[in-house]
């Protein structure tokens, strides 16, 4: 009999509560909230790592995808901290729903369980036959997934069976009641504003105060170094940095944002947390091209998606609010609303990106150069990107049969056949 023995734990922690564990580098993952980002970034976003979202210009897709994010934190029961430094946050008219727990959003009117239904039955219909067995990135088969397959690991450490990634409609809000449950911590720029006038930073650095407050949320109970009292069980961080590097960010140092991502990626290394952060990259331009500066914030975070927009790109502000009064800006559900450049994917805990070998998208024929999002009254969807039909669906394609005065010959007429008589080549 051998002396040596598998030193096995008696009772292994369980893993946080929406959590799913990547199987190509083992990292735990929690979602976005948008099951197709999800799936472009290889499962999900990595516990310890910071998602960069290059805003789009003039048009505020970018905001739709950190209320996603937010959602999810409320639907999962994970702590939630939003930096703000330009406005105010309203929980109750930003962050979409989902259904059982979501009120009607007043502009959109009243919305039930059958026309969710019968709206999920439409755009099967508008699939064509041979499209209707490949697979999907909605909302409804990442939920399947999530009950079905809460996750890879071992079942001593599977998952709860809080879903992964919930359903959101963009149609619904979350009741207040809900959000006040929820543990979600604020800051603004007037609570950035009066926390530094009781501190010794006396410079103004906005970078520095929020960083600090970050550290004390993480010291909090979301550190991996320190180990967790007896019966209690781990829950995840969400950090959402909203505009960083805008004008309200005020700092005597130019460089300081650079300092402030290295920082935080610093903090959630050893940490239970994942952040998301907005970043206005046109801002740091000159003459169109952008600044070195805007290389290196991409190089200090982990993950970095632009979104591109049609109405923002080439147009000019006038241009786009008098479409938007017309009801004309991109009303039609079958038309993109911009691109979606994937610049970097996170690699944590390994020398390649999974989205490779766990991506849908990238498997079934698209790249990461060839990606387009469409924003519904629903929903928010990353499709590959596909050119319209030539001519448009609406024109005729097939072009009418012209008539001549030439005489017909009888039906019962062929080639070399005598009118009147049966044709022997007819069978």
């Amino acid at each position: 009999m051998s002396s040596f023995k598998k030193r096995v734990p008696a009772s292994q922690p369980k893993p946080p509560p929406a959590t799913r564990i990547n199987p190509h580098s083992a990292q735990l993952l929690v979602s976005t909230g948008v099951p197709a980002l999800d799936d472009v970034l290889g499962g999900g976003l990595p516990v310890g790592g910071v998602l960069l979202i290059e805003q789009d210009r003039q048009t505020g897709y970018s905001n739709t995808l950190l209320s996603y994010f937010a959602s999810q934190a409320i639907a999962a029961g994970h702590k939630l901290c939003i930096v703000n430094a330009d406005r105010d946050v309203n929980l109750a008219s930003q962050l979409p729903g989902w259904a059982g727990v979501s009120r009607s959003a007043p502009e959109s009117g009243t919305s039930t369980g059958a026309e969710t239904e019968q709206g999920g039955a439409g755009d099967k219909m508008q699939i064509a036959w041979r499209y209707q067995n490949l697979p999907r990135v909605d909302g409804r088969e990442a939920d399947t997934q999530s009950h079905s397959e809460p996750s890879a690991g071992p079942p001593s450490t599977a998952a709860t069976d809080t879903p992964y990634c919930e359903n959101f409609d963009l149609s619904m809000r979350i009741p207040q009641k809900v959000i006040d449950r929820a543990s979600v911590d604020i800051v603004d720029g007037d609570a950035i504003a009066r926390g530094m006038s009781g501190t010794e930073n006396k410079s103004g650095d906005m970078y520095r105060h929020v960083l600090e407050k970050i550290s004390a949320l993480i010291d909090d109970g979301f550190s991996s170094l320190k180990p967790l009292p007896p019966n209690a069980e781990r829950n995840i961080l969400r950090i959402e940095l909203r505009s960083l590097g805008s004008g309200f960010w005020r700092s005597s140092d130019p460089n300081a944002i650079l300092a402030f991502l290295h920082g935080l990626r610093g903090l959630l290394r050893y940490s239970y947390a994942a952040c998301v952060v907005s970043f206005p990259a046109y801002l740091y331009e000159e003459a169109g091209v952008r600044l070195p500066i805007v290389r290196r914030i991409e190089h200090l975070c982990d993950a970095v998606i632009e979104l591109e927009s049609f109405e923002g790109s080439n147009a000019t502000p006038s241009s786009i609010v008098a479409r938007q009064i017309k009801g004309e800006a991109a009303s039609n559900s079958q038309e993109y609303h911009g691109f979606l450049h994937i610049h970097k994917l996170p690699r944590l805990n390994s020398l390649t990106a999974s989205m490779g070998r766990l991506s849908i998208l990238h498997t079934g024929g698209g790249s990461a150069n060839n990606l387009a999002f469409r924003l519904r009254r629903k929903k928010f969807s990353i499709e590959t990107y596909h050119l319209p039909i030539e001519g448009g669906v609406t024109e005729r394609r097939v072009p009418a049969k012209e008539e001549s005065n030439t005489p017909r010959l009888p039906s019962g007429a062929g080639c070399g056949s005598t009118p009147g008589r049966k044709d022997p080549l007819e069978f």
